[in-house]
């Protein structure tokens, strides 16, 4: 990584220098499929990562900060990391870090935007406690599913029920057994080849089927894990605009495949873990009220990253998965922040954003111990139709509810959207570790 040049800019970090059942279609693909990969291919927290950083604040909490953007890219996929995609990950080096720098063992750790349970994962494997929240039910089940141990036995029922589902799914299909299509389910035929549709709904029926004791809810996840990889277009796809190609059978084979590496991180996180670590609390809530969750001043860190204005719709881009698991999605739409302005702007609604920053920071500012910190990782947004230097933005709505901007460090991120591009023209948009402490 390049060295970066320390800002001379004033305490605050701040710069400006500087991710019953409807009628299916038959299969009338003619072409031959072509079996995927066994083995899946890495997936990475940040689309990008490395470059010089722009640093400011505090000399040495800020070359703290640098060395946490030098990410080790092993431990992408270690523990249970790598198990389920989710949109805007934590890379686990940067949580690994952070845990390490400013808690001690049993000091507890919040993330009150845990989405698929990074956080949670490395505090866990750290000895410390974990209160993760977040709106999402889908990220709520991926951060309990990845932070639940299950012993030996329960690893071994998960993989064993995994191969029993994958074969009777493949029996079926060889005998011609159509499955129940869901009232939803014929929109999914534009999603999914019809032959691999046909045969996720018949896979559907036996994961739902099972209890929703911890081996089922695992089962439910390591079924949703694989649906972005099975769609007929999708990152994965050999070009844009073109399909993949996807062999009969295969995601009977990848459920099972998915069982045996959550079983595989799930061992490797029970062994981590010292002995007398409690289990991380997972809860689907609001950032904005953090009061059922996450008692007043017991908390040495918050480490998040918060919604960055106008970027994600986190119930748009796990549309998939949130109607194949009948994941409850009108809510989250109601109460996630920062999507888009449904009122025709390009970014986030001014009015709502403001109010909602205002109301996560001062939660963070409840829980902490005074002189505990907080370490956001937040990007730059588009607020109305205007960019926002996301550090200065909190930086101004945290002082007043005695959370002082520590340091800061900062690195380039692409802009590959169009309109993006237009009103960060003269503006570079970067992503930001924002320190901050509790007065």
């Amino acid at each position: 990584m390049a060295k970066a040049r320390a800002g001379n800019d004033r305490s605050r970090p701040s710069s400006r220098t500087r991710d019953g059942g409807a009628r299916a279609p038959r299969d009338g693909a003619k072409r031959p499929a072509v079996d995927a990969p066994r083995v899946p291919r890495q997936r990475r927290a940040f689309s990008t990562v490395g470059g010089p950083v722009d640093t400011s604040g505090d000399p040495a909490e800020a070359a703290t900060l640098e060395r946490l953007w030098d990410v080790d890219a092993g431990l992408a996929r270690a523990l249970t990391h790598g198990f389920h995609a989710y949109a805007g990950r934590m890379h686990p080096s940067i949580a690994r870090g952070a845990i390490e720098r400013w808690t001690a063992p049993a000091d507890l750790v919040v993330d009150p935007f845990c989405g698929s349970g990074t956080v949670l994962v490395e505090a866990c494997g750290l000895g410390r406690a974990a209160v993760g929240v977040d709106a999402s039910p889908l990220g709520v089940a991926i951060a309990e599913v990845r932070t639940t141990p299950l012993g030996e036995a329960g690893r071994a029922e998960l993989v064993a029920e995994a191969t029993r589902i994958a074969e009777e799914a493949g029996e079926n299909a060889r005998k011609r057994r159509r499955p129940t299509i869901p009232t939803w389910g014929a929109r999914e035929f534009t999603r999914f080849h019809p032959h691999v549709a046909f045969e996720l709904f018949a896979l559907r029926e036996l994961v739902m089927d099972t209890p929703r004791t911890a081996v089922g809810r695992a089962l439910r996840l390591c079924f949703s894990s694989n649906l972005v990889k099975l769609m007929k277009a999708g990152p994965e796809a050999p070009r844009d605009g073109e399909t993949k190609r996807i062999a009969r059978g295969l995601p009977s084979r990848l459920l099972k495949d998915r069982a045996v590496e959550l079983a595989s991180g799930l061992a490797a996180l029970e062994k981590r873990t010292p002995p007398g670590t409690p289990p991380p609390r997972v809860s689907l809530g609001d950032a904005r009220d953090l009061g059922a969750a996450v008692a007043t001043a017991s908390a040495r860190l918050v480490l998040s990253s918060p919604p960055y204005a106008g970027t994600y719709d986190y119930a748009a881009q796990h549309d998939a998965r949130f109607a194949w698991l009948e994941l409850p999605r009108r809510t989250f739409e109601a109460n996630q922040i920062g999507a888009r302005s449904a009122s025709g702007g390009f970014g986030a609604d001014p009015r709502a954003w403001r109010l909602a920053e205002s109301r996560y920071l001062t939660e963070m500012a409840r829980v902490l111990k005074p002189g505990g910190h907080a370490l956001l990782i937040v990007g730059d947004g588009v607020v109305g139709d205007q960019p926002e230097h996301a550090p200065t933005a909190i930086a101004d709505a945290a002082e007043p509810l005695g959370l002082v901007p520590v340091a800061r460090a900062s690195q380039l991120r692409p802009t590959l959207d169009r309109r993006l591009r237009e009103i960060f023209h003269q503006t570079p948009r970067q992503e930001h570790l924002l320190l901050l402490r509790r007065k």
